[in-house]
């Protein structure tokens, strides 16, 4: 079964006119389509209800009483567009975008709304772990007005995303006449939607190819639940730490030969090295490499104090670099606290200032300490 879903953290996005419209087009296709309305507005379900029955059918599917509750799916309904409630977030957001062949994104020409898309992609990348790389996760620029301002922000913003833009729609009375008869874009007359089906031709285009690639293991993740993240080794590292270990159990041999003293009683019957190992006589030496640092003790150290460039990239992920009124903008996500801000070149970040950013990359700066962060760089292994 397919499975294929439509969010927006915020209302007045045209969500629900996105999913009514896919499920529409879908229905046209053949397909059997199910639509899933977990709104709370509940449109979607109008929608349906006003369809007429010359119309391909599409399926209503019954919302779960409880937002963690199954969904009774029809044998025969091989495809699912889900319209979502607003405000998705945390285990809520993986539950629905788990084993999904399409995510899509409506996103309007505004700064609230680029906003409210940024933290939403966010959550979608780290928290729902959703992967760029599979191409599932696509951006509709939708009731767009050309040769304004707003418009060009959009596209700027969508421009430093490595996320797919994979339409625009303009602003058209259409989509209200098609909503009021049950109706989507595809099922109007040829001649009044001309130019909304031939922007809708690059959507249904990258919906198909969805569609037609399988799932992979990547698309079925479910990530562990959030705790403090484990400090990791960096590559520079990995090979001095075990060679240090090495040494300080070479140490170790060396001071148990060299401590050995001759026994005044009868010697004992020889002790394979194993059980010597595990007899008192290790006690000592574990005493002294304590009190004496060895080489594998300088090691610990260095990665359990790193220096605050490093710090600074470990913990905080550039997500985006928007430019407004002239100022770059800087999207941080941090690590440990889940959580997003914005930085500009009037702001600090712990001591850190904006010196330079491009599309995608920005430069910061703390005395004469110089970090570059890359746009949607993984932390070091």
């Amino acid at each position: 079964m397919n499975k294929v879903v439509v969010l927006n953290p915020k209302g007045g996005s045209g969500k629900t006119t996105l999913a009514f419209s896919l499920a529409g087009y879908l229905a046209q296709t053949g397909r059997t389509v199910g639509l899933l309305d977990m709104d709370r507005q509940g449109s979607s379900t109008h929608w349906l209800g006003n369809r007429p029955d010359s119309l391909p059918k599409i399926h209503a599917l019954p919302a779960p009483a409880a937002a963690s509750g199954t969904v009774e799916i029809p044998a025969d309904v091989d495809t699912v567009v889900i319209d979502a409630p607003a405000g998705l977030a945390g285990d809520e957001l993986i539950d629905y975008t788990c084993g999904a062949h399409a995510i899509l994104v409506p996103v309007l020409p505004s700064d609230l709304d680029i906003h409210a898309a940024s933290r939403l992609i966010t959550q979608l990348l780290l928290k729902a772990q959703v992967s760029r790389r599979n191409g599932r996760l696509g951006i509709v620029a939708n009731r767009v007005k050309e040769r304004t301002v707003a418009y060009r922000q959009l596209l700027r913003f969508l421009d430093r995303l490595s996320i797919s833009l994979v339409g625009v729609l303009r602003d058209s009375q259409n989509y209200t006449h098609a909503a009021a008869d049950g109706r989507c874009i595809h099922e109007m007359p040829p001649s009044q939607v001309r130019r909304d089906t031939e922007q809708w031709q690059a959507i249904t285009g990258w919906l198909e190819a969805r569609l037609e690639q399988p799932l992979s293991g990547r698309d079925w993740l479910r990530p562990a639940a959030p705790g403090k993240p484990k400090r990791r080794l960096r590559p520079a590292l990995v090979v001095p730490a075990a060679a240090a270990a090495v040494g300080a159990l070479a140490i170790a041999m060396w001071f148990l030969a060299a401590t050995r003293q001759e026994p005044v009683e009868p010697a004992p019957q020889p002790v394979s090295p194993q059980v010597a190992f595990q007899s008192t006589d290790v006690a000592p030496i574990e005493r002294r490499l304590t009190t004496q640092p060895g080489p594998q003790s300088l090691v610990e150290d260095s990665t359990e104090q790193p220096s605050a460039g490093e710090a600074l990239q470990e913990r905080w992920q550039l997500t985006g670099v928007v430019s407004a009124n002239g100022t770059d903008v800087l999207m941080l996500s941090d690590r440990e606290e889940q959580t997003t801000v914005r930085l500009s070149g009037d702001s600090d970040l712990d001591g850190w200032a904006v010196k330079e950013a491009g599309s995608n990359y920005a430069v910061l700066v703390q005395g004469e300490d110089e970090v570059r962060l890359v746009l949607n760089e993984d932390s070091a292994p």
